[in-house]
């Protein structure tokens, strides 16, 4: 069997049913045949199948089988001696290995029966791409790749396969990080409206999602995609507030769940910094988050350091207001003080609580000294270095 037989026999392998020494036997061979004498565009597309296989954002791909293939581009690339792919390596990759998969329309015709009220229409069936998980894995593996600099000669591939995987609930994780990859080139994502797109389908995705595999990856990576690219496009200030929103409502989702009541709690510093002062729109939904985190029975240590620094966050950005909210605020980070004696870290949050009380009485010294005195005077001896 030759090497580009051998590719196509790989790339037509049922990845969910075959083993992984099946697959690792085949991306061996493929290695070994590599054959120098192949047309460019043939490599370059076998290119794609062994980057199909080196991403581990794929399920079907683990580590061993990752290494083989590795080692499987090292040698391709050192053929081609190509180091980043160009715009004519990229889209040639995705005309042959990922357009013919994401271009057959993911619908069928419903025919009306014979004495049925039914009325004609369109029956949604499992996309094409589906069918192959290859072809995402080899999209992710070469956009990774890409020259950010020539990002917009291969719009018309990136954008509306990165939008169909958004989409999907299956691969949504892919759709966010190839959002996150396609915005390295920010000022064509702001320039040509693209960014603006994108950051309208991921705000569809800030939503808890309990029955997906990991909920708090998913939820986290969502974020994070949307802050790369509203930083990338530059959006104003009502982009933010809606990041806002989806904080709020989410924390009704996982006001009981530690991983992912740390995901929420973490994005609250991060829009803080992007806000200012305008943060004051949610102080207080902001502050019941972070004294529900650390007075809260079910948190550990680590979570409640997370809401520490939350706490300074928001002193730092809205000093004008946070001093309303001190006594409430002092008296739930006492609590969390109180049970790092239960629990691991407690040196780390302690210090994390000393950092917040020091950014509170930048806010208002009096009143957190009268909260810390009523404090000291109710437990004797416990506030000292307060």
């Amino acid at each position: 069997m030759g090497y580009l037989a051998c590719v196509e026999k790989l790339w037509d392998v049922d990845v969910h049913a075959a083993s992984e020494r099946d697959v690792c036997e085949l991306v061996e061979q493929c290695t070994a045949q590599v054959d120098a004498t192949v047309d460019r565009s043939q490599l370059v597309s076998s290119l794609a199948v062994a980057g199909a296989f080196s991403d581990v954002s794929m399920d079907y791909v683990t580590p061993r089988v990752q290494v083989l293939a590795d080692k499987w581009i090292t040698d391709l690339c050192s053929i081609l001696n190509l180091n980043n792919l160009g715009s004519c390596e990229f889209n040639l990759i995705c005309t042959d290995r990922v357009h013919p998969y994401f271009s057959e329309p993911s619908t069928k015709s419903q025919y009306k029966l014979m004495h049925s009220d039914a009325q004609p229409g369109l029956l949604m069936g499992e996309p094409k791409w589906k069918k192959r998980s290859q072809c995402v894995g080899a999209f992710m593996w070469a956009l990774s790749r890409l020259d950010a600099s020539v990002m917009s000669e291969s719009v018309v591939f990136v954008l509306p396969v990165t939008l169909a995987l958004v989409d999907d609930y299956e691969y949504r994780m892919q759709g966010l990080r190839a959002s996150c990859l396609f915005v390295r080139n920010a000022e064509f994502a702001r320039r040509s409206g693209t960014g603006s797109v994108l950051l309208s389908s991921i705000r569809a995705c800030l939503v808890y999602r309990s029955d997906a595999p990991q909920p708090h990856k998913l939820l986290h990576t969502a974020f994070t995609a949307f802050v790369v690219v509203a930083d990338a496009i530059q959006v104003d200030v009502q982009e933010w507030w809606a990041l806002c929103d989806a904080l709020v409502v989410n924390y009704g989702y996982v006001s009981d769940k530690i991983k992912e009541l740390r995901v929420v709690c973490e994005q609250i510093s991060i829009v803080c910094e992007r806000l200012g002062v305008c943060v004051a729109r949610y102080l207080r939904a902001f502050i019941g988050i972070v004294t529900h985190v650390l007075e809260s029975g079910i948190c550990v240590a680590e979570l409640q350091h997370v809401a520490a620094e939350q706490v300074t966050a928001l002193a730092k950005a809205c000093p004008q207001r946070v001093c309303v909210y001190v006594p409430s605020v002092v008296a739930a980070l006492a609590r969390a003080w109180d049970s790092a004696d239960k629990s691991s870290g407690a040196d780390k949050l302690r210090d994390e609580i000393h950092r917040a009380l020091a950014s509170l009485r930048e806010t208002d010294a009096d009143a957190v000294s009268r909260a810390v005195r009523s404090l000291q005077t109710a437990r004797p001896g416990h506030f000292d270095t307060w």
